[in-house]
């Protein structure tokens, strides 16, 4: 099988803000945490700073056919993305393929705290790690969409195996075709991704309809999700977390 040429990205200034950590705990103007708990936090994103080690790698793939509830690429690699986004997507020529990771470090010293029975600061570093994820997430799109527009390209939503009708067996697909193993990513039997702080997305470019600002979070059934994504003036200021990641 034919792969296109796999860019890896490395280079990247990640933003923990401990306001975000809070805010996935139910912390916010309403809900103002202890400044001990503030302490706690704010000790957690400056250590999942020195452990995350980020890392992603795109691909842009050409597009065969792009059916009313699918999507095949020239390489027979067919998607079933379902007709919600089958549709966002409308127009796209090829679609674009990254994996995301901020490395195993933090999860295993997650795992340590959580062994010698320090469950809240492990909670509270594990949750910093998934605010970094988020931030990594958010500049591989801006970097992806930066590159599409040089080439006059619209983006479609960025958007994996697992949401809404896309069953997350079409991880499988994302692996067979993606060179993960070189930034250390890998995928069990489940579908899970080893390192779990990973994160898999992909995008229809050259859709006939931008949708500028789109918010997979608006579009998810699961409501009370503690990592729904909120606007800038749904949560004072906090950009919460990359969907999906």
């Amino acid at each position: 099988m034919t792969t296109p040429d796999t860019e890896r990205l490395d280079r990247f200034e990640i933003t923990i803000d401990p306001r975000a950590v809070l805010y996935i705990q139910g912390y916010g103007p309403k809900h103002e945490p202890r400044p001990s708990i503030s302490e706690l936090v704010e000790r957690a994103a400056k250590e999942a700073g020195k452990l995350i080690k980020p890392l992603a790698i795109c691909s842009e793939f050409p597009l065969a056919e792009l059916a009313d509830d699918s999507v095949t690429l020239t390489n027979g690699v067919r998607f079933s993305i379902g007709k919600t986004i089958s549709g966002w997507w409308k127009g796209s020529r090829s679609v674009v393929i990254a994996i995301c990771t901020i490395g195993p470090d933090l999860e295993r010293r997650c795992s340590e705290m959580s062994a010698a029975g320090d469950h809240v600061a492990a909670l509270n570093l594990d949750i910093a790690g998934s605010v970094a994820l988020g931030d990594l997430g958010d500049q591989v799109h801006q970097h992806i969409c930066s590159q599409a527009a040089t080439r006059g390209i619209e983006m479609g939503p960025f958007l994996n195996p697992g949401y809404r009708e896309w069953p997350l067996t079409d991880q499988r697909f994302i692996f067979d075709i993606m060179p993960a193993g070189e930034i250390g990513v890998t995928l069990n039997e489940h579908c899970m991704m080893i390192p779990r702080k990973s994160v898999t997305f992909c995008s229809g470019a050259g859709v006939a309809e931008a949708h500028e600002h789109f918010n997979r979070c608006r579009h998810c059934s699961l409501a009370k999700c503690p990592y729904r994504r909120l606007s800038r003036t749904d949560n004072g200021g906090v950009q919460g977390l990359h969907g999906g990641i």
